[in-house]
């Protein structure tokens, strides 16, 4: 029979295999009505000042890495190698399930678009309070969410986990806002990358960053 710790482990399991498309046979008696809802698992974009156990390298990337996250009873948790090699994760399968738990944050979030004294859009600020926001530059439905307010370039910043800044990626104002937006991140609580990522239709990748003066 399984103890309390085993049993957790297999409700891990079973939320894991849920949101990989898989079926979870043979729990040792689990029922339906037993099991939690299914937890989530993510990647996020993070700092290179973290130092997560399991982490991607972002090519072309000075400040920012990609870590595999999972939510559990007090929040989110980074993947430590165990969790990953006992689960079986790879970064194929690690990547479709973030990109389906982005597409998913897509659907809610509640974006605040800012124009100028003219009417045109300056910028979007996206602020949710879901621990895996930073993963919405992973889907590929982020641009065309976006692309009749910022054009079919964008830029993005993660300024924070749950703060995120998109910029027209031709004919913005990103570098009068800079100053602005490199004060946010040294304030904010959960600080991730004053990198700069250009959004098009190939995807997402490291453009440049945001410069701090000699003190920051």
């Amino acid at each position: 029979m399984a103890n309390g710790f085993q049993m957790q482990k297999l409700q891990f399991l079973a939320a894991i295999l849920v949101l990989s498309g898989a079926t979870l046979i043979g729990t040792s008696g689990l029922k339906a009505e037993d099991e939690p809802a299914a937890r989530r698992v993510c990647l996020l974009f993070e700092g290179l000042f973290e130092s997560p156990e399991v982490a991607q390298p972002l090519q072309g990337a000075k400040l920012t890495q990609l870590v595999p996250f999972y939510e559990w009873d007090y929040g989110i948790r980074s993947f430590d190698e165990d969790y990953w090699t006992e689960n079986q994760f790879t970064w194929e399968r690690i990547t479709a399930i973030s990109k389906r738990v982005a597409d998913g944050l897509l659907e809610k979030i509640r974006p605040d678009v800012i124009r100028d004294e003219r009417g045109i859009v300056d910028y979007v600020i996206i602020h949710d309070k879901d621990p895996f926001l930073t993963s919405i530059l992973l889907s590929d439905k982020l641009l065309e969410k976006f692309k009749d307010t910022l054009g079919d370039q964008i830029y993005a910043i993660c300024i924070d986990r749950n703060l995120v800044y998109l910029f027209p990626g031709t004919g913005g104002r990103l570098d009068e806002y800079g100053p602005s937006l490199v004060d946010e991140f040294r304030q904010t609580p959960l600080p991730v990358s004053l990198e700069i990522f250009l959004i098009d239709s190939d995807g997402y990748r490291v453009f440049g960053e945001l410069e701090r003066d000699p003190a920051g």
